[in-house]
């Protein structure tokens, strides 16, 4: 699970866990994934690793091995603000990890999922409902919708899904 230290990601990593999976959480601090696979017990692990850095996502998919299930969670709070007073910089940010991370994570993890797994990407309900301050929110949430559909196709028959 790339995220699942925090918010939505570690409810899913709670939920698979009760389920009986084994699972490994990834985010960029090492010390909060130290205190969540400590939370999560015996059948979590997990590494650190800059989710905007493709090498390093390759090495740590390399480094994992084979396995059932990608789900990225990953993401910061989401970007909001009028378009005029928004740093192109931070939407510039919001894609290298919300986008491009995760695009880097289903690249370097299709090859190494076994038979019958999967991908689960996150999107966001502000992707489909507009409001003042959200364009940039909407921009790096938006892209899954049309990416996933796409990835299905591709990558089938593992199943791609964006939630």
């Amino acid at each position: 699970m790339v995220g699942g230290t925090a918010g939505i990601g570690l409810a899913v990593a709670k939920a698979a866990l009760e389920q009986g999976a084994e699972l490994i959480v990834i985010s960029s601090n090492q010390q909060r994934v130290d205190q969540t696979v400590a939370q999560l017990g015996a059948n979590a692990q997990g590494h650190a690793a800059n989710l905007t850095d493709e090498a390093q996502i390759q090495a740590l998919f390399d480094q994992i091995g084979h396995f059932d299930h990608l789900v990225f969670t990953a993401g910061e709070a989401l970007l909001l603000g009028e378009v005029a007073v928004t740093s192109l910089e931070a939407v510039r940010r919001a894609f290298e990890l919300r986008y491009f991370g995760a695009l880097a994570a289903v690249k370097y993890a299709t090859s190494l999922i076994r038979p019958g797994g999967s991908i689960v990407l996150t999107t966001g309900i502000v992707s489909l409902r507009p409001g003042k301050g959200t364009s940039m929110a909407r921009a790096s949430v938006a892209p899954w919708t049309v990416l996933t559909r796409a990835l299905a196709v591709e990558l089938a028959p593992i199943r791609v899904n964006a939630v």
